[in-house]
């Protein structure tokens, strides 16, 4: 129970740093606070299921700079593949609605 608990407080600071970060970049302030949550916590929620993942004993698949590795508990990094580009050409900024 204690590392759920550990995980759960670590999501509620992830959101509300990311709700401060949101309200604090956004000009509608209440629904930056919301969007920015969300992103904290997803991304604290990210972070602590790799670090978990890590912990298995496993081998674990990450991707850097479009590449596909296996990561071996030893400490090994095991190159797979190159990953496909994305052709998708993203705005420089996003406006939320």
């Amino acid at each position: 129970m204690g590392a759920n608990s550990d995980a759960l407080e670590k999501l509620i600071a992830g959101g509300l740093i990311g709700a401060a970060l949101g309200a604090l970049l956004s000009k509608d302030k209440e629904e930056g606070a919301a969007v920015g949550a969300l992103l904290g916590a997803a991304i604290s929620a990210t972070r602590e299921a790799h670090k978990a993942a890590l912990q298995t004993n496993e081998p674990v698949l990450v991707a850097i700079k479009g590449k596909l590795y296996k990561l071996h508990p030893d400490g090994r990094k095991e190159f797979l593949r190159d990953l496909p580009q994305s052709n998708k050409s993203w705005p420089q900024n996003l406006v939320l609605k």
